[in-house]
């Protein structure tokens, strides 16, 4: 592995740390989108649903770096770090938080079931375009990486959503 660039700082490896967290959220709706089929729940469950989602992520998020941190040193940690743990995992409830805004909006404007899941993973596929640009370009502030793993991350988004579309 290389070393980190002379740009690297704290503050970007929060902010990459908070891109990750986000793209936990992202691909948890993306993926549970999968299985909703129109007007099989009213608009508030799914709302419901999706911010239920989110917090299994959060969760989730905050489970796995617990174990990945006190692996890394070899011992527990305290209340205190699994607190700074936990508020790093919240980025985690971003996507779905403003999903769940998205189709109680669509609801009361009245959009139709298929429009809403078909805007969903529009949303989802634009949000992992920008998390992979994001989480690329935060490591050194070059653009063309950047650009390469955002469409690599958006193709793989896609596969996901054109199997939907077959299903």
């Amino acid at each position: 592995m290389k070393p980190a660039t002379p740009a690297w700082s704290e503050r970007r490896r929060e902010i990459a740390n908070r891109v990750a967290a986000a793209l936990y959220g992202v691909v948890a709706i993306l993926t549970a989108e999968l299985a909703i089929e129109p007007g099989e729940v009213s608009f508030v469950e799914a709302a419901v649903g999706v911010l239920l989602v989110g917090l299994v992520m959060v969760l989730t998020r905050f489970f796995v770096d617990l174990v990945k941190k006190e692996t890394e040193l070899g011992s527990h940690i305290d209340l205190r770090n699994a607190g700074a743990l936990l508020r790093a995992s919240y980025y985690a409830l971003a996507f779905p938080v403003l999903t769940a805004a998205v189709i109680l909006i669509a609801a009361a404007l009245g959009l139709r079931w298929r429009a809403l899941i078909d805007l969903v993973a529009y949303l989802s596929i634009g949000a992992v375009f920008l998390l992979g640009f994001g989480s690329s370009y935060v490591l050194d502030d070059k653009p063309v990486p950047a650009l390469l793993r955002a469409v690599t991350w958006t193709a793989l988004g896609l596969v996901l959503f054109v199997a939907k579309k077959f299903l």
